[in-house]
């Protein structure tokens, strides 16, 4: 009886050090959902495979009936939103037209020098942020193979998919 009551007793003890433990780490800070609204931007399509020559981007897609600029837009993943890297900041002058796409490539900026904002071939949250500092689109994407992209289909819509062919900057296919 008593070497079951010691059993029970450490059982107890090890499940209270592992609550103690886990409320002490720092969590992510929880966002609010994104919410896709009509004719606004969206992130339509990732590709996370880059190499030297291809390199990692992400195509937004305007579904509205007029130009968006994007000036001052900017696009980041974990480590810009937790400050670690700095987030991606959209050319003065960028217009996505209407029902029309625009191709960001996150792996250099326009001087081609690197700036440290590459997408994660194993997957991971990215978010799109207005020159107001207002989320108006996130996207988890997951691993894909090289020959694949993460994408809405059809274009624009809120459902996202595993996509097998890739169409950077035109519409997306199955």
């Amino acid at each position: 009886m008593r070497s079951h009551l010691v059993k029970i007793f450490l059982i107890v003890s090890l499940v209270g050090v592992m609550v103690l433990a886990s409320c002490s780490r720092d969590e992510p800070a929880l966002t609010a959902p994104v919410v896709v609204v009509p004719g606004k931007v969206v992130m339509n399509e990732v590709y996370s495979r880059g190499t030297p020559g291809n390199l990692d981007w992400v195509e937004l897609y305007n579904s509205g009936g007029t130009a968006l600029n994007l000036s001052g837009y900017k696009i980041y993943d974990t480590g810009g939103q937790t400050g670690v890297k700095p987030k991606k900041e959209f050319p003065a002058g960028t217009v996505v037209p209407a029902h029309g796409f625009y191709v960001i490539v996150t792996d250099t900026n326009a001087a081609g020098v690197t700036d440290g904002f590459g997408l994660s071939s194993g997957g991971e949250q990215i978010w799109l942020e207005d020159n107001s500092g207002v989320v108006v689109d996130a996207v988890t994407f997951p691993a894909m193979d090289v020959t694949q992209t993460y994408g809405r289909y059809p274009d624009g819509e809120a459902t996202m998919q595993l996509l097998n062919t890739i169409t950077k900057g035109t519409p997306n296919q199955p």
